[in-house]
């Protein structure tokens, strides 16, 4: 059950009133059943992987919390929980690696891979599951209750995509009764969720079949050659907006489907486009991956080599430490190694960047290492969106060959608009531009039924138009 969907927010409408309406104590079993139902949508074999794997943590949370033999089990707890993600996520790039390697050594019997079906968000869920057992073994949390434990796991607004949530923050928000939005609360939700759905609909997967022209053309062995370097600089800028917009406005949908049921999920996205700098642009985007690979792999990582060097190496760690983190940011996302390259990238970008201390001071500097900062990411969207090293190679020269056929007046338009829309939210969004007291609506009931109707609208006109609903493109991770 995806989230731009009429069923999503049908499913979404009945667990809101329904939760509001009955008592008090009934509230978080009732939540715990309505987000197992939701992941079960997706597959039944999904819905007990999660209940299994929930049982696993909670008891290793207690045992970490006792006295004896807390740290062999806190490690337990993240070789199983890295271990499931390995064998449903990277099993299949290792083994077929591996075949790849012996077969061209004169070996062709080692068998194919897996092909596990992988189960959606199960990236998220892992990494949720360590921080909640880490922090405990850190004595920053007291174990929670079985059915607390479910939902922390389970919420189902983010249990596809995120954002990813601390687990003191979120379990705190369990242990009192939630407060019933009210009228300006309920506004604000709503605004959120229609936003979230424009970000998906009308930009993401809009701009998807037109930036994924490109990757096709690229993909093609003659690709760089046929096609009109107006194609590849198209599908350059309109994948960039497209990846924004869709996990963007995913993360706005989860929060506002979050704040109807009174609880509160951290931002994910603070206008990252709008970046001076790669550091900026990683402070602002995917704001609570990256927050978790500080936490748990960056700082101890740095602390832990710094104590053992006695400070020695101090800027020779920071750079390898950085290098490793965004490398497993990469791995983190995919199982090819397009993504380890482009982790790679970005910790090269890091790297760079903390090595310079010059801070800009005017206007127009910080306006011209924010486009260059733009097009260093979109670089790095180009190895994310390839399929191959070949195939991000011929995009690249590609958006070179500037001897082919012209076409500019065909793919200008797309990405001018596309420009236009996503600067624009983000810069209302982000009150860089302020938007006229008398312009403000009031929190009125007509208001609250419009958006609704606005919301119905979009989802009716998505479903009439055709074809499947695109998914989330980081719920595949």
């Amino acid at each position: 059950m995806l989230l731009h969907t009429g069923a999503y927010l049908l499913f979404l409408m009945v667990v809101v009133l329904a939760y509001w309406l009955i008592p008090t104590g009934y509230r978080k079993p009732f939540l715990l059943i309505a987000s197992y139902g939701f992941y079960a949508t997706f597959d039944l074999g999904f819905f007990a992987l999660l209940v299994a794997w929930t049982l696993a943590n909670y008891l290793l949370g207690r045992a970490i919390s006792g006295e004896f033999h807390a740290r062999p089990f806190a490690w337990l707890s993240v070789v199983l929980n890295l271990g499931v993600l390995a064998l449903f996520k990277r099993a299949d790039f290792f083994i077929d690696s591996l075949r790849h390697g012996f077969e061209a050594l004169g070996f062709s019997s080692l068998p194919a891979g897996l092909e596990l079906l992988v189960p959606v968000g199960i990236s998220f869920i892992s990494f949720q599951a360590i921080a909640y057992t880490t922090e405990i073994y850190k004595k920053k949390l007291e174990p929670a209750a079985l059915v607390d434990f479910g939902i922390y796991m389970a919420f189902f607004p983010k249990l596809v995509a995120g954002p990813l949530v601390r687990p003191d923050n979120f379990l705190s928000q369990l242990k009192q009764p939630a407060t019933r939005p009210d009228g300006n609360v309920i506004r604000a939700a709503l605004g959120l969720l229609l936003l979230g759905l424009f970000k998906k609909i009308v930009i993401a997967d809009s701009l998807a079949s037109l930036s994924e022209v490109a990757f096709r053309a690229a993909a093609r062995d003659t690709g760089a050659a046929l096609f009109p370097s107006a194609l590849f600089w198209s599908g350059f800028y309109l994948y960039s907006f497209l990846i924004y917009a869709d996990f963007s406005g995913y993360t706005d949908m989860a929060r506002s489907s979050a704040i109807l049921l009174g609880f509160n999920l951290p931002e994910n996205f603070r206008q990252p486009y709008l970046s001076e700098n790669i550091t900026s642009f990683w402070n602002r985007w995917h704001m609570s991956l990256t927050q978790w690979f500080r936490e748990y792999l960056f700082f101890p990582l740095s602390r832990g080599l710094l104590v053992r060097t006695g400070r020695r190496y101090a800027r020779l760690i920071q750079v390898g430490v950085t290098l490793t983190t965004m490398t497993l940011i990469g791995v983190w996302h995919g199982i090819a190694w397009t993504f380890v390259a482009w982790g790679v990238w970005h910790g090269l970008l890091l790297v760079i960047n903390q090595q310079q201390s010059r801070k800009l001071e005017k206007r127009w500097q910080k306006l011209g290492m924010g486009i260059i900062t733009f097009h260093l990411v979109g670089i790095g969207w180009v190895l994310f969106g390839s399929s191959s090293f070949e195939a991000a190679g011929r995009f690249f020269r590609g958006m070179l060959n500037f001897s082919g056929p012209a076409g500019w007046e065909i793919f200008v338009p797309p990405v001018l608009l596309s420009a236009i829309l996503v600067f624009s939210i983000d810069l209302v969004q982000g009150g860089f531009v302020r938007i006229p007291a008398r312009f403000q609506p009031a929190a009125k009931p007509v208001l609250v039924v419009a958006s609704v109707v606005v919301l119905i609208c979009l989802t009716v006109i998505y479903q009439v138009k055709g074809g499947d609903a695109r998914p989330f493109i980081y719920g595949q991770f």
